[in-house]
């Protein structure tokens, strides 16, 4: 067994909370064992931390119970909806509350998350869960694995073990001594059965492996238990059957696995793949070679996002030694494992590439797909596909499906393979110690693995009720046929479990058929009846709870369609499912602000008051939304009173802005005159400088990003130095022309022309051009005019227009290479280090060049057809670096890899890189190496939409949507969920679904903190639907039925700005400096020429919008400060997404997505500046 553990998020990295109590109690009886363990994490930190704690659960075992320490007692969860759970869960988290919750995630594995953790403290969590035992192979004995966390020094520790059966057990491992049961009383279940108490208490000790107990003779006898269930007043059964001297006909026939073959082995190469040993794995491909006869082909297909390499080889009776020596090796060392799995991508079918039939597939991968569907359309027209784990978090339900479906069998090697070492150092001690014993154990694991490959398998077929209509009998599992394993001696090893539902006043008989195909070679007959069954008296109700999980598994396998009865069976039985949650509440008031029914065993009082209290769920949801789009409906009106005022037409009309520009603009033009005229005077100095850099010593990996001027130069210029990196010394000048030495120097002292020109890290590097050699003249020019108390206001005004200026000087460079008339986007994001604090300060007061005012009034740029530019952010990392010294495609992809090892556990990281290759045009490694990200946490919403952000922006919608829809399962409550697939599912062409979805967005319940997002959501599905009218798109038009008809209006805008980011809890603002130089943001949320900033979202995603009806000519400077973060999580970094859009709602609409990052409060960027030209 694996140990649990609770992480908490510090920065980039991930770090375990130490345990420092332990207790567990565990009963075993009926064949299962139910257990629960109680953990309590200490925070020895001085923050308050939110905790993941992840337990990997035993193949079979389910979750049926989860306690939480409040106020210092522990309270117990009930069931509910996934999707509510978390919606409660968040809410109450955001009020101080400190509930829990436990989720099934991917696999087997179980999620709680746990906040607050105060400093200086602790929190206990208490899980219980069910399991069947395991049968010892050839033997009566069962055999209990108790999973134990592994601790070092841990200060209390307590056990309780009872065991109801016939024979005392016996402890066959466990670090800890003294253990010893004894005798008590039974509960009378049976008159034939015993009580076998185990109890220990320790101090100080540590724990290093779980404990495994034998119980003798326990599968001596088959075995038929009934247990009521209250859920509907039936009884469970449970028949344990363990057929015996079972022949097989025409065994000879079923030798296939020798035989001449054609074989696929495919074999996962994700990232996640890499971080596990595969030795198990390769050695039982090793195995099975050798019994394949010659001439067989073997082809080897390895997959991550796509399908990798295929490779093919022929074992031949010379060289078959050296063939399977040259596929082990190539299995151990010539796989590169990165990006993500998507299974289907595999798109397999019964012919290999030679065009020959395939006999088989042998399938190793943890069962884990990240994009595509989990059950492609191929599935079912496969080859017999044998699928191999090994491990710790697998999804075992879908492996199991996959083997089912096409004829072959699932192998988890971790419960298969035994005397498992698992590090290189203790196979080494191992062999030097020579424990052949041992190791002709572990061979004749593989052996049993290899033989059962390619069988047909002896399975369980069905059952046989007799009288069925009357019999009383319902819901059987396993409802599907399922291989088991015969031995040698022609027994079924370990057994098999039936458990179904009976009328509690009726008796039936049910015969066990199994076989081997259709033909049935054995049956087993039993009589359900109490007085032929061991009647289970227990509170616990632990057979109605393994029923349950079983029900639950055989759903599982049939698809989303089953959601909501799986859903039902995880609330009325109390076990966590891939649809049912458990949360933690603690008063009235929480179970009825969010509708939950309180547990009415552990809370009689509050239940009694809640049902009494209760009004009809559908009563108060027609309720809601009738309120909620009056609400709506009001914000909407101020929207469409904005949009019908002529913001263009009052601007013009102003006659004091426009004196007052025409008293600016001499001063303006003389100074932009003084800077262009000495430009041209540079092109000499700068030809000499750039020798000097090159002759210039400097470390590997460094760049000339900085100066440290001496004093003795500082005489003529303001003090101090302009520091962007890391300093290096200052180039000798002795042989410049003293025009040159002031240009050098001058920019990095004269803070007012920094200020002015905004240089930026690549300007100071590599363009000395926009160097001047009389700045000094301008900067005492600057001076003198601000000893005026009355030209002091026009020289603030007279900076900023410079600043625009030199952002025009940049546009127009790019200008040559398109087309004239034109809107562009250029991309000025740069590390947040070279932009000084004094070059952010901005305006707002109205100035305006005098081309502005020719424009006519009400003139619109409809006809217009932007092209869009950009230069994409390359942050100045040491990796990316390093990656661009790669010649090609190759051989920076080569370094990339070597980068991983460093780098490999950040998303920013895996960002940086497919951005750059993404730029490249390498899309195919691009889309490879950002999956990576996918595989860095288990269900990990904000994962999910870094990727899926990028791939939305690089084309790759189909991708995104499977992002988005897992998103959006994982994380319901919040409206971006919706909003984010409605827009993808919109790039798609799945128009109703998208229409479905935005309305979602304005009927849903959300929390306050996501008020007005409805604005964007309205805007969004009006803008679709006048798309869809003039394409001829074809939806339902009965979905806009519920909406006021004041919500569908025509909406054009001439400039629409969306800013999202991935982080919940965080704030970061959309400013907009507009061309008259005033700054709209959340603090001026309406500039003079009517640019609207919808509402500032303090506590979520966004989205933030700029809108813009009529632009006005000039240059739109678009920023993004992260404001700050209410995120306990201590998360890393947060990736923002900006959209614009030109001509939003026309025909002629253009759209264009940026990805930027913010690591900390305050940080802020310029991300890109907008020309519109007309």
């Amino acid at each position: 067994m694996h140990s649990p553990s609770l992480t908490v998020q510090e920065g980039e990295k991930k770090i375990q909370l130490r345990i420092s109590n332990v207790k567990i109690y565990s009963k075993i009886m009926a064949s299962f064992a139910q257990t629960s363990m109680e953990l309590t994490f200490q925070n020895d930190s001085g923050k308050t931390l939110e905790g993941e704690l992840l337990f990997p659960m035993p193949e079979d075992a389910s979750v049926s119970g989860f306690a939480l320490d409040i106020n210092g007692k522990m309270v117990d969860a009930v069931p509910v909806e996934k999707v509510k759970a978390k919606v409660v869960f968040e809410k109450e988290v955001r009020k101080g509350v400190d509930p829990g919750l436990l989720e099934k995630v991917s696999g087997n594995n179980f999620k709680t998350r746990v906040y607050p953790i105060l400093p200086n403290n602790s929190r206990t969590v208490s899980i219980t869960y069910i399991e069947p035992l395991k049968r010892a192979p050839k033997e009566t004995n069962g055999v209990y694995d108790l999973m134990l966390p592994k601790v070092e020094n841990l200060s209390n520790f307590e056990l309780k073990l009872e065991v109801v059966c016939s024979t005392k057990p016996e402890i066959a491992e466990s670090d800890l001594q003294d253990l010893k049961f004894t005798q008590e009383d039974n509960e009378s279940e049976k008159g034939d059965v015993n009580n076998f108490i185990l109890n220990l208490q320790k101090n100080d000790i540590t724990l290093t492996k779980p404990m495994k107990f034998v119980l003798p003779n326990f599968y001596r006898d088959n075995k038929l238990y009934l247990e009521h269930d209250e859920v509907d007043d039936q009884n469970i059964f449970c028949i344990e059957d363990f057929p015996t001297n079972i022949e097989l006909e025409n065994e000879e026939e079923n030798e296939k696995g020798k035989g001449k073959k054609s074989i696929q082995i495919i074999w996962d190469s994700s990232k996640s793949v890499s971080y596990i040993d595969t030795q198990y794995e390769i050695k039982v491909v090793e195995m099975y070679l050798d019994t394949l006869q010659n001439e067989s082909e073997i082809e080897i297909i390895t997959y991550k996002d796509c399908v990798d390499q295929k490779k093919t080889w022929k074992l031949d009776g010379n060289n078959k030694e050296k063939t399977m020596k040259e596929i082990v090796t190539y299995l151990k060392e010539g796989i590169i494992y990165d990006g993500c799995s998507n299974f289907e991508s595999l798109n397999l079918n019964k012919k290999n590439e030679n065009d020959h039939d395939v006999d088989l597939v042998l399938l190793f991968t943890d069962g884990f797909t990240k994009l595509g569907s989990e059950e492609p359309a191929w599935l079912k027209s496969s080859a017999p596909i044998y699928t191999f784990s090994d491990h710790v978090s697998t999804n075992h339900s879908f492996l199991k499906k996959i083997s089912n479906i096409t004829g072959g069998e699932y192998f988890n090697l971790q419960s298969l393979i035994s005397n498992r070492k698992d590090t290189e150092q203790e196979i080494k001690k191992e062999k030097e110690k020579e424990k052949e014993e041992e190791e002709e154990e572990e061979l004749q694991d593989y052996d049993k693995i290899v033989d059962r490959i390619g069988q047909f398998n002896f399975s369980y077929l069905y059952c046989e009720i007799e009288d069925e209509e009357n019999s009383g009998v319902s819901e059987i599992y396993p409802s599907q046929p399922l291989p088991v394993i015969l031995n040698d001696e022609g027994n079924v090893d370990g057994g098999f479990t039936l458990t179904g539902k009976i009328n509690k006043e009726k008796s039936s008989k049910i015969t066990i058929c199994y076989g081997m195909g259709s033909k049935v070679l054995h049956r087993s007959e039993y009589l359900i009846s109490k007085s032929e069954s061991i009647n289970i008296l227990s509170e616990k109700k632990i057979l109605s709870k393994y029923w349950a999980n079983e029900k639950v598994k055989s759903l599982v396998v049939l698809g989303d369609k089953m959601k909501n009865e799986i859903l039902a069976v995880g609330k009325n039985y109390g076990i966590v499912t891939e649809n049912t949650s458990l949360i933690v509440l603690e008063t009235l008031q929480q179970y009825l602000e969010h509708d939950i029914v309180p547990p009415k065993n552990s809370l009689p009082e509050i239940y009694e008051q809640f049902m009494q209290r209760r009004r009809s769920i559908q009563e108060r949801e027609t309720e809601r939304v009738q309120n909620k789009l009056k609400r709506v409906n009001g914000w909407w009106e101020k929207r469409m009173s904005w949009y019908n005022t002529d913001y263009y037409g009052q601007f013009e009309s102003n006659e004091k802005i426009q004196q007052s520009m025409k008293k600016f603009q001499p001063e303006i033009e003389e100074v932009q005159k003084l800077v262009n005229e000495r430009l041209e005077e540079l092109k000499e100095t700068k030809k000499i400088y750039d020798e000097k850099v090159k002759k210039m010593k400097i470390g590997k990996d460094e760049e000339i990003i900085s100066v440290n001027v001496p004093s003795k130069v500082n005489q003529t210029f303001s003090p101090g130095t302009f520091q962007l990196s890391r300093t290096v010394e200052v180039p000798d000048l002795s042989d410049l022309p003293e025009l040159g030495k002031k240009a050098w120097l001058g920019i990095k002292e004269n803070r007012e022309l920094r200020e002015r020109l905004k240089f930026d890290r690549e300007q100071l590097r590599n363009n000395v051009s926009f160097l001047n050699s009389k700045f000094s003249e301008i900067g005492n020019y600057i001076n003198e005019l601000k000893k005026d108390p009355q030209k002091r206001k026009k020289v603030v005004q007279m900076e900023k227009e410079i600043k625009i200026s030199s952002y025009s000087k940049k546009c127009k460079k790019k200008k040559k290479s398109s087309s004239s008339n034109s809107m562009r986007f250029m991309d000025t994001r740069q590390d947040e280090r070279s932009v000084s604090r004094s070059s952010r300060m901005r305006s707002r007061e109205n100035i305006r060049s005098e081309e502005s005012k020719k424009k006519k009034k009400g003139e619109s740029n409809t006809n217009k057809g932007p092209s869009l530019q950009i230069k994409e952010w390359d942050p100045n990392v040491p990796y990316m670096n390093a990656i661009k010294k790669g010649k090609d495609k190759e051989e920076r992809y080569q370094i990339y890899l070597e980068q991983c090892k460093e780098n490999g556990t950040t998303p920013a990281f895996y960002l940086d890189v497919a951005t750059h290759f993404f730029t490249q045009g390498w899309k195919d490694l691009a889309v490879r190496i950002i999956t990576n990200i996918l595989e860095l946490g288990l269900d990990n919403v904000q994962l999910f939409r870094i990727v899926a952000y990028k791939l939305d922006a690089e084309g790759f919608a189909r991708h995104a949507c499977d992002l988005f829809e897992k998103s959006l399962v994982l994380n319901p409550e919040e409206p971006q969920s919706y909003r984010d697939l409605a827009l993808v599912y919109a790039k798609l062409g799945k128009s109703s679904k998208a229409i479905e979805y935005l309305i979602k967005v304005l009927t849903g319940k959300w929390d306050p903190r996501f008020d007005e997002i409805e604005l964007t959501a309205l805007h969004e599905l009006n803008a679709l639907l006048q798309k869809y009218k003039r394409e001829k798109i074809d939806y339902d038009e009965k979905q806009l039925q519920i909406l006021p008809e004041a919500f569908i209006t025509n909406i054009e805008l001439d400039l629409r700005i969306v800013l999202g980011w991935d982080t919940d809890m965080v704030d970061i603002d959309l400013w907009v400096i507009e061309p008259t130089a005033e700054k709209c943001y959340y603090g001026n949320n309406l500039s003079e020429i009517g640019g609207k900033v919808s509402r500032d979202f303090t506590q979520g995603y966004g989205p933030e919008e700029y809108l813009l009806k009529k632009a006005q000519k000039g240059f739109y400077v678009i920023q993004a400060k992260f404001y700050s973060s209410h995120n306990s999580k201590l998360s890393g970094k947060t990736s923002a997404v900006l959209t614009f859009y030109t001509n939003y709602g026309r025909e002629n609409e253009k759209q264009y997505q940026v990805n930027v990052r913010l690591e900390a409060a305050k940080d802020w960027i310029d991300v890109a500046y907008v020309e519109i030209d007309f």
